[in-house]
Order: C-alpha cells, then structure tokens, then sequence
C-alpha cells in the first residue's frame, strides 16, 4: 500500500497521503490550496499524529466510523476537513473539502474509504 503513498511530514511513514491512479494526491492537493495559516494548523495536526499524540480537542479529530479493518475520521481546521482512514498505526489522507452539510457527510466516507481500497 505505501507505494501508492506520499509522505506528508519528511522521514514519516505513519502519516501518508493517498495516491489515486490518475496520479493526484487529492489531500495534497487540497491542502496546497489552503492559505498559509491553515496549512500550518493542518501540518501540526500531522505532527500531533506522527508523534502518537491527542489532538487536544476532540471536536477537532472526530471518527466518522468503521468499516472493514479502518476508521473513517475528519480532521477540523476552521471551515475546512481533511478525511483521514487509520489503518493500525498509520494515518492515510484521502481528500479534503469545505465542511459538507450534514446529509453530505455518508457521502464523503464512502469517498474516504473508495481511495483508501482503490489500489486493493
């Protein structure tokens, strides 16, 4: 599966990005669109992951569900998700948005899920 990965913090392989077959990275790419700040918010989330920590507020780490061998979960910044799957110690970034309405959100945990097993 890590080959299908992009590192999202140097010398980490517990927080990867997932590569689709076309070749993009949607959370990479979402990310790179954000401003700086957020960014910054999003790369220290990253690190609390890498290091094993809580997010201190779990408002901000919320666990959409469970399905097969992963969790589904939505990582906060602002306005802003970023849809992560866990899958035992490593953390696989899908794709992010703008927060969906709440009919919306099935919707982006299937497409979290999609990506995670697209390579499978």
């Amino acid at each position: 599966m890590t080959e299908h990965c992009i590192r999202m913090l140097p010398d980490c392989d517990t927080v990867l990005g997932l590569v689709r077959r076309s070749g993009i990275c949607d959370a990479e790419e979402f990310i790179g669109s954000l401003l700086p700040r957020y960014q910054a918010r999003y790369q220290r989330y990253f690190e609390r992951l890498r290091d094993h920590h809580s997010i201190k507020s779990p408002e901000n780490l919320r666990r959409l569900g469970r399905e097969q061998d992963v969790e589904i979960y939505e990582l906060k910044v602002d306005k802003y998700r970023l849809y992560l799957v866990r899958h035992y110690e490593t953390w696989y970034l899908t794709h992010g948005r703008e927060k969906p309405k709440d009919n919306r959100v099935p919707t982006e945990i299937q497409k979290a899920v999609d990506i995670f097993w697209e390579w499978k």
